[in-house]
């Protein structure tokens, strides 16, 4: 049975062994291995012997090259040494690697599995206050300035996100039984849509590293401070590509998308873009999601599908009509 056909548990069981055996490589002993996410990628909890607790993350359904998670590493031990912004730190092997790759005979090749220092606190999830989201804001001014001072290190390298899809292969002109030709149309009418607006957007601004992913299930809030953690999305855009991909998971919260925004303009000039090129990225990244759920090996989010798309392509729908995306849209289906 192939490992997409497994059930979430079974799943998790054959991830387990990965992490287990990347562990012996670092300077501790573990005590606990927990899981903490399956989804898009794996995470486990690791708590020591000596009290220090660390999250691993095996990269499941992620691609990214050992030259992309180096990027990624690298930008995130500047942003903690550089700012006051509470990152993961990657830890490093006894031999100082920051990246290992082990083999999964379940899945039939290598996964890349790194560890990072652990962030306290909940996600803010669905719970989220104006005032937080204001402080997401200002989070993403300063990963901005940061990264419009930083350069890529020799050998690493990170995607465009001038693609719409960014830099993955478009699943969404293949054959699948879900995307009839009818759907089909207004995806592939939207993603134009979207590639024209970012082709507008990058020359209005200097494009620079993007997490690429702030959205609340990528935030934790302890004791008033916000920190931000998920850097696997992370590529070459333009600011307003963050802003716009935190909005696409507020609304309709009209409340706290103006908050995410008051709060960067705090901190910085918010990036200079219209309207209606705002509104074509926050689509896009329906588009990005539907993409990637196409060819996702995890059981719960495949089992989403039949949901997933259909609902994908009314919002989509409407977008193309009103120039407007919203979740809050009918003729939904519900779970």
């Amino acid at each position: 049975m192939s490992f997409a056909a497994l059930s979430q548990r079974a799943q998790v069981v054959r991830l387990r062994p990965t992490a287990l055996a990347a562990l012996p490589a670092y300077p501790f002993t573990v005590r606990r291995l927990r899981l903490l996410n399956h989804a898009y990628n794996t995470t486990f909890r690791v708590d020591t012997q000596e009290g220090q607790t660390f999250a691993l993350r095996i990269n499941v359904n992620s691609r990214r090259t050992p030259q992309q998670i180096g990027a990624e590493m690298a930008w995130l031990a500047a942003l903690a040494h550089d700012t006051e912004l509470p990152v993961p730190v990657p830890q490093p092997t006894r031999d100082g690697h920051l990246l290992q790759e082990l083999w999964n005979p379940a899945l039939g090749r290598a996964l890349p599995v790194t560890v990072f220092s652990w962030l306290p606190g909940p996600n803010l999830g669905r719970h989220a206050t104006p005032a937080q989201m204001r402080e997401v804001g200002r989070a993403a001014a300063t990963l901005h300035a940061h990264a419009l001072g930083w350069t890529l290190p020799s050998g690493t390298a990170l995607s465009s996100l001038r693609d719409p899809l960014m830099d993955t292969p478009n699943r969404l002109i293949r054959e699948h039984a879900l995307l009839t030709p009818e759907r089909r149309d207004i995806v592939l009418a939207a993603l134009a849509r979207v590639e024209a607006a970012l082709g507008r957007v990058f020359v209005q601004d200097t494009p620079r590293v993007l997490h690429a992913d702030l959205h609340n299930w990528n935030l934790k809030w302890n004791r008033g401070r916000l920190s931000v953690f998920d850097f696997d999305d992370s590529g070459v855009g333009v600011p307003m590509q963050d802003l716009a991909i935190s909005a696409y998971y507020l609304r309709p919260r009209v409340d706290l998308e103006a908050a995410l925004l008051e709060g960067y303009a705090f901190a910085a000039p918010l990036p200079t873009y219209a309207q209606a090129d705002y509104e074509a990225v926050v689509a896009g990244r329906s588009l990005v999601l539907l993409n990637d759920l196409l060819e996702n090996t995890t059981a719960n989010l495949r089992d989403l599908l039949p949901r997933y798309v259909p609902n994908a392509v009314i919002k989509l729908r409407h977008y193309l009509e009103t120039g407007v995306f919203r979740h809050d849209v009918e003729g939904l289906i519900q779970a």
